[in-house]
């Protein structure tokens, strides 16, 4: 679940200058492809799964739940030794590999924007409700809202793609378990997007100021 939060992580200081709008739109920089007001291309999808695979936040992700599994020996390793934590690693982020990859590619195919759009309400219940619905109504290429397959799509591919991982534990009923468990993570990123402005706002002072530079750099 803690890998639901990871957010990208760039180095800011590309961004001292507003970047030219003929440039952006066809940029691989995660920044800012999500501030692109227009579709995004393929290759862009691209780069954004790729930015999550690399992302400093998937692996601490990836880490803590191995750090728990380890602690539980869920699922269990026998016999027992000391590279169990590295295997546990190992597994959970090629769960979170293929949940990429699943996601990216069936929301190309459906046409779905991988990007979070806020949804600039002001009552907290409604913010929560419309980043619950992000999850399964997905805004659309052409800006019209259809059924969210690509969520569908990663959990199965996390879920699944650790049946084939785990020596026990691995049976289909188990996998289906985990793909819900993948799934639950995606509303959970759907809340930390739509709050992220109130998250920002509680990081140290130099660090929210950055994140400010780079936000009002990216706006044009």
């Amino acid at each position: 679940m803690l890998s639901a939060v990871c957010v990208f992580t760039v180095w800011p200081g590309a961004f001292a200058q507003t970047p030219d709008p003929q440039l952006t739109t066809s940029s691989c920089n995660p920044w800012i492809i999500q501030a692109l007001p227009s579709e995004i291309s393929f290759r862009q999808r691209i780069c954004l799964g790729i930015a999550q695979m690399a992302s400093p936040g998937l692996a601490l992700g990836s880490g803590a739940l191995a750090g728990l599994s380890q602690w539980r020996n869920s699922p269990k390793i026998t016999p027992r030794d000391g590279d169990d934590y590295a295997v546990r690693f190992e597994h959970i982020y090629e769960r979170q590999v293929a949940r990429v990859t699943a996601d990216v590619l069936v929301a190309a195919i459906h046409h779905e924007d991988p990007r979070y759009h806020p949804s600039h309400e002001k009552v907290v219940w409604r913010r929560v409700g419309l980043a619950f619905l992000s999850v399964v109504d997905s805004r659309g290429d052409d800006g019209s809202f259809r059924p969210a397959l690509a969520p569908l799509a990663g959990s199965l591919g996390s879920g699944l793609t650790s049946m084939a991982l785990y020596q026990r534990q691995n049976d289909l009923s188990a996998g289906l378990r985990r793909s819900g468990l993948a799934y639950s993570a995606y509303f959970v990123r759907a809340l930390f997007h739509e709050f992220s402005p109130e998250l920002w706002s509680l990081t140290p002072g130099f660090v929210r100021k950055r994140h400010e530079a780079i936000s009002k750099a990216l706006t044009y």
